[in-house]
């Protein structure tokens, strides 16, 4: 009863004052919600022996921790969390890929976990992300969930970092468009969500239609593992789907039962992104044949 009012206040108040309510609506979705320890999956605890690196960006700090696998030249891994999450999430990636003699950095993008910020939003968080790239990397691999993916290919294709091979997990094709939707499911009216996002585009200078994953996912010279769920509820499989047809280099790891988060913790999953990483390039790099 209380979800069915709240959704027709927020209907109400979107078609009454919409520009107040698209103010309002961009405030909630630049402020991210902090998941604890729900959403899906169990909660895998870091590996002991992480050194914390404090790198600045902005005002503030972004907060990483890294691992060593005890060879100094060892190749990078990042790890890249999601919207309202923090690199604990992607902690169960940690020590399978120390196993395999891979150097392992996660951090908290800005306005999550442990580093600096309320607020945040696509372009701010891609530019996050190439800081901590400049200074843990050269990076081997990128692996990404979620809006992280997002992040990551934004990273990649506007901003320069670089990578060797990218791992995208739960990626959605559109953040924008499931912002909206996800608005529209809450109570808020589309036509408010298409006026926040247009004014928010207008006022950083960027176009939505070129921020979407599988756009910029095509333009990746690199490897791209995409692994996504059919039962995924939170971005629809067919997400995944076009994101993974959408690279020239890229394999689609289809899990079942998983949903979006438990993703993160499945050893099956682990193993898929290790022997991925590990396989020689020869075994990666092979272009997709396309009809005509």
């Amino acid at each position: 009863m209380l979800t069915y009012v709240r959704k027709a206040m927020l209907w109400a108040f979107g078609h009454t004052m919409p520009d107040r309510a698209a103010d309002w609506f961009e405030n909630v979705v630049l402020t991210p919600r902090s998941m604890g320890g729900g959403g899906g999956g169990d909660v895998v605890p870091f590996p002991d022996g992480a050194q914390i690196i404090r790198v600045p960006y902005g005002h503030g700090w972004i907060v990483a921790r890294q691992w060593d696998s005890g060879n100094s030249s060892a190749p990078s891994v990042l790890l890249m969390h999601g919207w309202g999450s923090s690199s604990s999430r992607m902690a169960g990636f940690v020590q399978p890929l120390l196993d395999a003699g891979y150097r392992v950095i996660a951090y908290d993008a800005p306005a999550h976990g442990e580093s600096s910020g309320t607020r945040t939003n696509i372009v701010d968080s891609a530019g996050a992300a190439l800081q901590i790239g400049r200074h843990v990397g050269p990076l081997h691999t990128v692996v990404a969930h979620s809006f992280g993916t997002t992040v990551a290919a934004a990273a990649a294709t506007k901003f320069g970092l670089q990578a060797d091979r990218y791992v995208l997990l739960g990626a959605p094709k559109s953040i924008i468009t499931q912002t909206i939707d996800v608005g529209e499911v809450l109570g808020v009216p589309r036509h408010v969500g298409e006026r926040m996002a247009s004014r928010f585009a207008t006022r950083l200078g960027i176009d939505w239609s070129e921020l979407e994953t599988d756009k910029m996912v095509a333009r990746l010279d690199a490897p791209v593992l995409v692994v996504h769920d059919r039962q995924d509820a939170v971005v629809p499989y067919a997400h995944g789907v076009a994101v993974a047809e959408a690279s020239r280099f890229s394999r689609l790891m289809t899990t079942d039962g998983l949903g979006h988060r438990r993703l993160l913790t499945d050893p099956d999953v682990h193993e898929a992104v290790v022997n991925f990483i590990a396989a020689p390039d020869e075994h990666v790099m092979v272009e997709r044949l396309r009809a005509g």
